[in-house]
């Protein structure tokens, strides 16, 4: 039976983790169901740059309405058969929760992605967690980002039967690469804002100015706003800082072909859920070097392909970075730990989202 099956959330630009998860579980419900009808609304502003913790204003607002009257107008266009809704727990949650008692009433199934950290966001203490968890309890189906993690968490509130495992996963033949040809040249991927650890990145590169000579780390990623971008410009500029190739926002083949080609992944982040990233340099058989929080180490933590250094400490990741710059055949033995990982591929989470889609 053809079925309408409809994807409520971001899609890029801005890129980010949450729009490309939704790319990715379209792409393998095309693949699996072509004789199924696939429908979009999409809630993202569309600009290149996201400053996602900035306070919100009026035109934010105005996104809001936009966004609420657009999908009241969305369900009676179409008729449904499964809704999947992204959902986050941040302030944008009071939108998608009326998303979902719209899609509740509108769909005969009702598929929840939930892109979430278990504490230090809006709705994640208190009886604001409480509320939260009540909300997303009215999915059939709740897709969790891991086990040991956040299914962990959430059982505590939802009922377990709801609760099913999809991890970010990642198309390893997008990745594929040899690793006798990569440079020794690493690789930064995200938003370019303070939470994401980028400053701390500059800073680091400033202590050992002869160390990391003729080192170059490629940057994909806007940044945040303007004022994050100068303060990164003038520390660059004040440092004759030369490492950085700045590239700005880059999907698909282009951003594919640096993943392929850099030896080494930074990942200085300190505010994440299950980072795609960390698994796409997975894929692209990189070493890497990471932020030591929970979430990063959720993924990282049984193999050994990593250093973790202490979050936003720039002195001890300048000291990982000039270990791996310093050490080709150290930065060759992580590559090889990353080859033998196939935790994240494409058909492990394929037989998942048919099992409980549709």
């Amino acid at each position: 039976m053809s079925k309408t099956i409809a994807f409520i959330g971001p899609l890029p630009p801005p890129v980010g983790g949450v729009a490309l998860a939704n790319l990715r579980v379209q792409q393998i419900v095309g693949l699996n169901s072509q004789n199924h009808t696939i429908l979009n609304y999409n809630t993202s502003k569309g600009g290149e740059r996201a400053d996602l913790y900035k306070k919100k204003g009026f035109y934010e607002l105005l996104h809001f309405i936009k966004n609420i009257f657009g999908i009241i107008g969305f369900v009676f266009k179409h008729k449904i058969h499964v809704s999947n809704v992204f959902v986050v727990p941040n302030i944008s949650f009071i939108r998608e929760a009326l998303f979902i008692f719209i899609l509740k009433l509108t769909s005969k199934k009702l598929v929840i992605h939930l892109h979430a950290k278990t504490e230090d966001d809006f709705f994640l203490s208190g009886m604001k967690l409480k509320l939260f968890t009540k909300i997303l309890s009215l999915g059939d189906v709740i897709f969790v980002l891991s086990e040991n993690f956040h299914k962990k968490f959430y059982v505590q509130y939802i009922k377990p039967k709801k609760l099913v495992v999809l991890e970010n996963f990642i198309d390893y033949k997008e990745f594929e690469n040899d690793i006798e040809q990569k440079t020794n040249d690493f690789l930064y991927v995200g938003r370019l804002s303070e939470k994401k650890g980028f400053f701390t990145l500059v800073k680091a590169l400033t202590l050992h100015k002869n160390a990391f000579k003729g080192l170059k780390v490629h940057v994909l990623g806007e940044f945040e706003n303007e004022i994050f971008e100068q303060k990164v410009i003038s520390l660059i500029e004040n440092h004759k800082i030369e490492n950085f190739i700045f590239y700005g926002s880059k999907t698909g083949h282009e951003k594919n072909e640096l993943f392929k080609k850099c030896a080494v992944f930074i990942f200085p982040s300190y505010f994440e859920n299950s980072p795609i990233v960390l698994k796409e340099a997975i894929a692209a058989k990189m070493a890497i070097i990471s932020s030591d929080i929970k979430e990063n180490k959720n993924i990282l933590d049984p193999f050994e392909n990593k250093l973790y250094f202490e979050t936003q400490n720039e002195n001890e990741l300048a000291e990982k970075i000039k270990i791996l710059a310093q050490n080709p055949d150290k930065v060759k033995k992580m590559m090889e730990a990353s080859e033998q990982i196939k935790d994240f591929n494409f058909e492990t989470a394929s037989k998942i989202i048919e099992k409980h889609l549709y």
